[in-house]
């Protein structure tokens, strides 16, 4: 049975979603015009999205892909 993915809300400006052994975390970076969603996984810079949603969406593909 596969697990189902657990998002933790850590700030108002950071979350995580977490599958099994697999951690992904989405982090506001503020910096005037270029502010940006940064999706992190394994503590490394996977992406900057401009809106929550999309960074959110990459974040739980990647948390998920492995299973």
């Amino acid at each position: 049975m596969a697990t189902k993915p657990v998002w933790t809300k850590i700030s108002p400006r950071h979350f995580r979603v977490q599958n099994g052994s697999c951690r992904v975390d989405i982090q506001y970076e503020g910096a005037g015009f270029q502010s940006a969603w940064g999706v992190y996984a394994g503590g490394k810079l996977v992406t900057r999205q401009p809106g929550f949603l999309d960074a959110r969406g990459i974040a739980l593909s990647l948390a998920t892909e492995s299973t």
